[in-house]
């Protein structure tokens, strides 16, 4: 049986797959995702779908017309600052695509058979929309739980000097790096740094109200105790310093705690997830002892 391609059904769906794809990217690599970055790369990425109507492509050609594109897609979404960041996320979104067409095989293999077109590199499911958004969903959770177990660059120090940058104003902490700790912005996907309120206040200033800062957020937590939410403020840039060095990361966000965090004068507690936005590495020996 002949399979019937509707070219704006085929447009909205890939648009809808190809965003969260991108979102489980930002969730994998901790890129900051801006919103309006990622739709336009979907849109692209929905147009070119397109190319499954075109006839006599090479299948070489092809390939590369394919790669190409997802590499233009990944610039759209994620910028191109440095050949790292770039690579890094490229990686990411062709795993994410990976996954999730492994997941739809085995979608149309037991549940939808014979309902799967491939031509020009691009595949049409004809099934309906909600079954391709929820199987995107399904693809994103494993991705972010994946995330979670990848240790990254998780540093082999304990123990760091913290100053955090916001609206012009500077602080300086203790900070102890937590191995159990992987907290980032649901939203953005952004590393989170948790600080006491006393450290906190020395960054936006004693008894400011937090809801009014910049890019305010809830940031929902789980413990073995217990769960909730803590208020967060994004702050330009943080710097952290060993006896090795230094390195910088901007765009993280604070979260703040009244409890008291741990023993020891520690005013911080760190995550790998952190250590994988670092965006300007000064010094060799913090970066050799940071990868152990």
């Amino acid at each position: 049986m002949n399979t019937v391609i509707y070219a704006d059904i085929l447009v909205a769906v890939n648009m809808t797959v190809n965003y969260l794809l991108l979102r489980a990217s930002c969730a994998v690599t901790g890129t900051d995702c801006k919103t309006l970055r990622l739709f336009l790369s979907a849109a692209s990425g929905g147009f070119f779908s397109l190319i499954i109507f075109a006839d006599g492509i090479p299948i070489l050609l092809n390939a590369v017309i394919k790669i190409l594109f997802l590499g233009f897609m990944v610039a759209v979404a994620f910028g191109a600052k440095t050949l790292k960041s770039f690579a890094k996320n490229c990686a990411a979104f062709f795993i994410a695509n990976f996954v999730f067409a492994g997941i739809m095989l085995a979608v149309c293999t037991f549940a939808a058979p014979n309902r799967a077109l491939y031509r020009n590199g691009v595949v049409y499911f004809d099934i309906n929309i909600i079954t391709l958004v929820a199987v995107s969903l399904f693809c994103y959770g494993i991705l972010s739980l994946l995330s979670r177990f990848a240790k990254g660059r998780a540093p082999a120090q304990s123990i760091y000097e913290l100053t955090v940058t916001y609206n012009r104003n500077e602080a300086t902490c203790s900070a102890l790096y937590d191995t159990g700790n992987s907290l980032r912005d649901g939203f953005s996907g952004r590393p989170v740094i948790i600080a006491d309120k006393n450290f906190a206040e020395k960054i936006i200033g004693e008894n400011a109200d937090i809801t009014e800062q910049k890019n305010f957020r809830l940031i929902p937590f789980t413990t073995i105790k217990n769960g909730g939410a803590l208020p967060a403020f994004l702050a330009e840039k943080v710097t952290l310093r060993t006896s090795g060095g230094q390195v910088q990361a901007k765009n993280i966000y604070i979260a703040v705690t009244e409890q008291k965090l741990i023993s020891g004068g520690f005013s911080a507690l760190l995550g790998t997830p952190v250590f994988d936005a670092v965006d300007n590495e000064i010094s060799g020996g913090f970066t050799a002892a940071r990868r152990g």
